[in-house]
């Protein structure tokens, strides 16, 4: 087919085809967008979202909370494996361990009922209360302190109650009776432990002695009462 003189052909092309330069800035531009997003998750993860282990309690302050019947709080308690948001700048988040903490009680001439004096030695369990009656009282007072010093706390009150318990019991009955003697303590230590924010698990008397030899000579009156009985019941 033949166009008349003077008319120039002319090819017809798409509108707009996308070359591999296009694609290649669209690739990179996903691939930043993308690692943007998570850089921004991750910073939001770290600064504002908290989460606490079940072995810790997670104290948010800057802002008040309605704690029920603690009343207003200038913090919040998030314990039991619970999360909360934290405002960057605004509000701290500190973290409080609730481990069991070792205790060692030692106490050396405490007179019990009748003046004779006694050296006792015992190991106590105790730990942070997460209980929501009594858990205030252990932040107001160890919130970031050292386990140390609860320790040291829990055992001059343990040395306390130890020694007013001992003074109204008879050496016999401290050594006869090692079970109740220390299920009395922990009742008589557990309101003042409650008091400081603090929890007893358990409490057992070790070692029972005396500097007199009196309780060794209680036991061999009654080896040779037990002898001499028995000398009897064979004649």
């Amino acid at each position: 087919m033949t166009h008349p003189p003077g008319l120039q052909t002319q090819a017809t092309t798409p509108a707009f085809i996308p070359s591999n330069r296009n694609q290649s800035e669209a690739v990179i531009g996903g691939v930043a967008a993308l690692f943007i997003l998570l850089v921004a998750l991750n910073l939001i993860r770290r600064w504002m979202i908290r989460i606490c282990r079940p072995n810790e309690m997670l104290v948010v302050t800057g802002s008040r909370s309605n704690q029920g019947q603690q009343g207003i709080k200038g913090y919040r308690v998030v314990a039991n494996g619970g999360w909360t948001f934290v405002k960057p700048i605004l509000e701290t988040a500190r973290r409080m361990d609730v481990t069991l903490l070792p205790v060692l009680v030692e106490v050396k001439n405490a007179y019990s009922k009748g003046g004779t004096p006694l050296n006792i030695q015992a190991i106590a369990n105790v730990k942070v209360s997460s209980d929501p009656e009594v858990r205030n009282n252990a932040i107001e007072r160890f919130l970031g302190r050292n386990p140390e010093e609860i320790v040291q706390v829990a055992r001059e009150n343990l040395e306390g109650n130890l020694r007013s318990v001992l003074a109204q019991l008879t050496p016999e009955q401290v050594n006869e009776d090692r079970l109740r003697f220390a299920e009395r303590i922990a009742e008589d230590v557990g309101d003042d432990l409650r008091r400081l924010g603090l929890q007893l698990d358990t409490f057992k008397i070790q070692s029972v002695s005396d500097d007199v030899d009196y309780l060794n000579s209680i036991s061999r009156r009654r080896v040779a009462q037990i002898v001499c009985d028995a000398k009897i019941a064979e004649s």
